[in-house]
């Protein structure tokens, strides 16, 4: 099965920091991807509600593993 491939840069650091979130599920376990797809959601549903031109703070966004 081919994996799409990740997703482009959108220039929104919220949003780009929730799909980089997606960047190890084809190497994960299956029974994790729910709570990857959570945190994923959790992120773009912080996305949305930010308040419009003040500058992103995404430190509830979780980070992927080995990044600091």
């Amino acid at each position: 099965m081919q994996w799409p491939d990740a997703p482009s840069a959108t220039g929104d650091p919220l949003v780009d920091r929730a799909l980089s979130l997606l960047d190890g599920v084809a190497e994960s376990p299956v029974p994790e991807h729910g709570e990857l797809y959570a945190a994923v959601h959790d992120g773009l549903l912080e996305a949305l509600n930010a308040e419009p031109g003040l500058p992103a703070t995404p430190e509830s966004i979780p980070r992927p593993e080995g990044d600091s």
